[in-house]
């Protein structure tokens, strides 16, 4: 029976709470065939008495307001359990528990993912991250303790009045995890690389419940795998991050659908103007009506960049971010309302090549030709994201021991698609559209020399591979990795789905 006597160590039960003994003990000497079909009603039973009220199966009354964190509509899967751990030793009993029962299990921190059973699933456990939710400074203020629980927001918010910030997410609702595991777009990336390269350390359990600190000088490697690797490793629960200066300069301007053939070529001119300014950075949304642009410097200038130049010369409809010096709390204040949408069905479809003029015409001809195929479709949209990546912001994580997504140290260009939607009998013609917009960047990139195979994670659809876009070799350190702080495989085999080292190419 060690089996049972290694997870009631690490249950810690107390001895008079014979009952959940009884049950795992009783699930033990079942045939395969029985524990396939009582596996899930011993999980609801033993799940509440090892966690109390952080742990809710499918009739208890707060159920359906945990099963629907998640950003996207068609994420709100049915799990059996919903557990919440507020500590790592919590997370380290859920996956004990997980391991004994042989039963999926998902992890959730903020749930902005678009990708069906990436954050929770139907039948399984879904490990609730929420009350990870503290930001605590260092004395020396050099950086800041951050609870993966939280968005954005919530660490934006938590630093304001430290005049900090960190290479966090642009998006508020976005995640802490989530975001540092795929690399991570910051308001910085140029100056100082991807997010998850202002993480200093990272407190993550493994998958034999222990936990681990894992910095630059103890678990180098899997400090190297963390930075992109995704949720192959073990559930992060607290990652430090250095701090920087809170103030940058922003401007946020609409053009007219017109305008988009002049915004495309100011984009080329900025490719290579950026190349000569680390501190500048875009964001652009080309919409059905308008065109958004989030002119960014991460400096608090009083007038707007040269850099930005090129697109002075094409005229505005409205300014919906005056031109000033804002915290990065004030912008993402800012983003939140300009973005917020109500409740739908989302996805993202994501290609990268170097900066081509072909490629951004090409794709938006097939844009407009997608908008009228979905034009019946109820709630339908199609964005479209041009995101300019400077050759600086790849030296900038090879400096701070690189990362596993195998970046070139030049100029390129992430191109995203985001759908959105109401209706579940819709999803496949969302798909469809967005599928033959990127299948058009491609072939035109291709054809120009200009196609990068590299897949940002973070934006990629559920049939794209960004794991094997790394490279073979990222790839074969990967698993390396994983095999090492994992030999059973827990995370490749228990875990629901996600950007599984298990299924990728």
């Amino acid at each position: 029976m060690a089996d049972i006597s290694n997870l009631l160590a690490i249950l810690q039960i107390p001895e008079r709470n014979i009952d959940a003994e009884t049950i795992l003990t009783r699930f033990l000497t079942l045939s395969d065939a029985d524990k396939a079909t009582y596996r899930l009603n011993t999980a609801e039973k033993t799940f509440p008495l090892v966690f109390g009220d952080d742990a809710i199966v499918q009739n208890d009354v707060n159920f359906s307001e945990g099963k629907e964190t998640t950003w996207s509509t068609n994420c709100q899967l049915t799990p059996g359990i919903i557990v919440t751990p507020q500590t790592p030793q919590d997370v380290g009993k859920a996956l004990a528990l997980c391991r004994f029962l042989d039963i999926k299990f998902s992890i959730r921190s903020g749930g902005h993912l678009h990708n069906p059973g990436f954050t929770s699933n139907n039948g399984g456990v879904v490990l609730l991250m929420k009350k990870f939710n503290a930001v605590a400074l260092s004395e020396d203020r050099l950086t800041a303790d951050i609870g993966v629980g939280q968005t954005w927001f919530d660490v934006y918010k938590a630093l304001e009045e430290y005049g900090l910030t960190v290479t966090g997410g642009r998006q508020p609702s976005v995640g802490v995890a989530g975001l540092l595991l795929g690399g991570g777009l910051a308001f910085q990336n140029s100056e100082h690389g991807l997010s998850s390269h202002g993480v200093v350390e990272y407190e993550i359990v493994l998958a034999d419940s222990t936990v681990a600190k894992v910095n630059a000088t103890s678990n180098k490697d899997l400090f190297w795998a963390l930075k992109g690797g995704g949720p192959n490793f073990g559930v992060v629960t607290k990652v430090t991050m250095s701090t920087l200066p809170n103030k940058i300069w922003c401007e946020g301007l609409i053009y007219a659908p017109g305008e988009n053939a002049n915004l495309f070529k100011a984009i080329m001119d900025y490719h290579g103007a950026s190349e000569k300014d680390p501190k500048a950075n875009l964001i652009c949304h080309f919409m059905e009506d308008a065109t958004l642009f989030i002119f960014l410097y991460a400096d608090p200038v009083e007038q707007k960049p040269a850099v930005f130049d090129a697109f002075d010369k094409i005229e505005c409809v409205t300014r919906v971010v005056p031109s000033k010096v804002y915290t990065i709390f004030e912008i993402v204040n800012v983003f939140a309302s300009v973005t917020a949408t109500e409740p739908r069905s989302h996805d993202m479809r994501v290609m990268t090549s170097r900066p081509d003029l072909d490629v951004y015409n090409a794709i938006e001809a097939c844009r407009l030709q997608q908008l009228d195929a979905v034009r019946n479709v109820p709630g339908a949209r199609i964005i479209m994201n041009i995101q300019p990546i400077s050759s600086s912001a790849s030296r900038a994580c090879d400096n701070q021991g690189g990362n596993p997504l195998g970046l070139k140290a030049e100029p390129q260009q992430w191109l995203l698609v985001m759908l959105d939607w109401l209706n579940p009998e819709d999803e496949a013609t969302m798909l469809a559209a967005s599928r033959k917009m990127v299948d058009q960047a491609e072939a035109v990139a291709k054809k120009n020399g200009t196609y990068l195979d590299f897949k940002y994670s973070n934006y990629a659809s559920r049939d794209q591979d960004p794991l094997a876009a790394y490279g073979s070799e990222n790839l074969s350190k990967l698993r390396s990795v994983a095999k090492e702080v994992d030999p059973q495989g827990v995370f490749q085999n228990l875990q629901n789905d996600g950007w599984l080292l298990s299924k990728s190419a």
